[in-house]
């Protein structure tokens, strides 16, 4: 017979279990009683795991104004990209319809390097961008 008392567990093992124990229960959360109670079981004493709460919820702000930072630069680049497509569109057209030589690929080409910067900033942000970012917090 085997002594499960005896297995060990990681870290990512537990979180697993505990993840699948509570959706077989049909519950995805707990009360801040449970989750003392819980890592007492563990032998992990109120004043640790408070601190863990607490630097859980740190992180999770930090997460949240980062992702939210992300969508507004995503918002602008689309903005911008939308500007980009109607004016260059009503340059072609102008040049287009009037005589004289080719002359709209200019403004096109000068905005369109703009609009490439604003691209890289919004969808691969420099990992500095990044560090800087995550020391601001965004209510």
């Amino acid at each position: 017979m085997n002594d499960l008392s005896a297995k060990q567990y990681s870290k990512d093992e537990v979180d697993r279990i505990i993840r699948r124990a509570l959706k077989m229960k049909k519950e995805d959360s707990v009360t801040h009683q449970e989750l003392i109670d819980t890592a007492k079981e563990f032998g992990i004493d109120s004043q640790t795991i408070e601190a863990a709460i607490k630097e859980d919820r740190e992180g999770y702000q930090k997460l949240k104004a980062r992702r939210k930072r992300l969508r507004r630069r995503k918002a602008r680049f689309h903005r911008h990209l939308w500007s980009y497509i109607i004016v260059i569109g009503g340059l072609l057209l102008i040049n287009a319809t009037t005589p004289g030589p080719w002359w709209f690929q200019w403004p096109a080409l000068g905005w369109g390097i703009g609009l490439a910067f604003n691209f890289k900033a919004a969808y691969f942000p420099l990992q500095r961008d990044v560090a800087s970012e995550n020391s601001i917090i965004i209510p």
